[in-house]
């Protein structure tokens, strides 16, 4: 199926921007302010980054970016399911380790998740990716924080299918879209494939 008109003339005019999430972010002058939640009532994820380069990841892992996706998403589900979800934080390195002294686990991951532990966030980590999408660990979450796109987006997939949305927080309306783009520089046989049951906006 063709991607939407809309949509494909939003792509248009990102320019630089990563993704519609970021153009959007800039139009709203809320750059680094909003944050991805691909929801689905059993289980949502986050990426702490969105449409970046891995090579680029580690350079934009912070403090700051881990609380305000904490904060946004706890926000969202007292308002719109009046609870406090319990939210797990991913590692960045394998088995959140790594073959060097001040590795992101300890000098950002494992600060900023004691940090909003005291600030009584419901929040757990950091979590071995390989690990935390076990399903004796998802039946203790509502939520899980990566630290970059296909960190959670595959294993979402994978449990899901195409069954969750896209909603953009921080925004001054609310965004809500497939939990897909479309890719306009694949080809245009992979560009379109999806599945029956996918929703369109």
């Amino acid at each position: 199926r063709k991607e939407s008109s809309a949509a494909s003339d939003v792509y248009k005019r990102q320019g630089k921007t990563l993704g519609i999430t970021e153009y959007l972010a800039k139009k709203t002058n809320q750059t680094n302010k909003v944050v991805m939640l691909i929801f689905n009532d059993k289980l949502s994820v986050s990426p702490l980054t969105t449409h970046l380069a891995l090579k680029d990841v580690h350079k934009k892992i912070s403090k700051q970016k881990i609380y305000q996706h904490v904060e946004l998403i706890t926000k969202f589900y007292k308002k719109k399911f009046n609870k406090k979800p319990k939210i797990a934080i991913t590692g960045l390195n394998p088995h959140c380790e790594s073959n060097f002294k001040n590795s992101e686990e300890e000098t950002i991951i494992m600060p900023a998740i004691k940090q909003l532990k005291l600030k009584k966030f419901n929040v757990n980590g950091p979590f071995p990716a390989d690990t935390i999408f076990n399903k004796l660990h998802l039946k203790n979450y509502d939520a899980v924080i990566g630290m970059y796109h296909d960190q959670v987006l595959s294993p979402m997939k994978a449990l899901f299918n195409f069954d969750a949305i896209n909603i953009t927080l921080g925004l001054p309306f609310i965004r809500i879209s497939p939990d897909h783009g479309p890719n306009t520089s694949m080809p245009v046989s992979y560009t379109h494939l999806t599945l029956p049951t996918t929703p369109y906006v």
